[in-house]
């Protein structure tokens, strides 16, 4: 299957490149003609391209934030539960045996005033 072309048909092919390539094109009644729609199409495209640019973008920010905010939930409830232990009796018991407490074994006394009735 092979194609033949004939000589007018290269010809013709050949000076549609010389002309595309000195650009005289340009000045065609027809491209004058649909040049608004070109640009319109032109900005358009380049209106979607920077939507989707902004929105890749956004995601990318939005996954970083939300590590982010994984890691400090996480850091909140380690401190939480630290917190948590470090309130209990026998926590609090420990420490202050430490520093050289030691809990009393009769109850606390109320001391009354007179005006206290």
């Amino acid at each position: 299957m092979t194609v033949k072309l004939s000589k007018k048909r290269i010809q013709k092919s050949g000076y549609a490149v010389r002309e595309v390539l000195r650009g005289s094109f340009i000045g065609h009644p027809v491209i004058i003609r649909n040049l608004p729609f070109a640009l319109y199409v032109t900005g358009l495209s380049l209106l979607a391209i920077w939507g989707a640019h902004r929105a890749e973008s956004r995601v990318k920010e939005i996954s970083k934030k939300v590590v982010l905010l994984n890691e400090l939930e996480s850091e909140y409830l380690e401190a939480k539960s630290n917190l948590m232990k470090m309130g209990t009796e026998s926590s609090v018991r420990q420490r202050s045996q430490a520093l050289g407490l030691v809990p009393s074994h009769r109850a606390p006394a109320r001391i009354e005033s007179p005006g206290d009735e």
